[in-house]
């Protein structure tokens, strides 16, 4: 029948499913939040005491110190 043009149906060759657009968002998203972390840390690093994000402030009047 592939002499006159006629194909099966379905006899083409099936690709697997790909990456749609709630991947890519999902991609997206992972890169925001990732990058959203990052800029946290690096901002927690100039304000916390002794430079380390995971430390914080003195509780109490006058007691908060920023960097010079």
């Amino acid at each position: 029948m592939s002499n006159f043009g006629m194909q099966m149906p379905g006899g083409a060759r099936s690709r697997g499913p790909g990456p749609d657009v709630y991947t890519a968002l999902m991609c997206v998203g992972a890169v925001c939040m990732i990058a959203a972390v990052v800029m946290l840390y690096l901002a927690g690093t100039k304000v916390s005491p002794d430079g380390q994000p995971w430390k914080i402030q003195e509780k109490g009047a006058n007691q908060i110190r920023l960097p010079r």
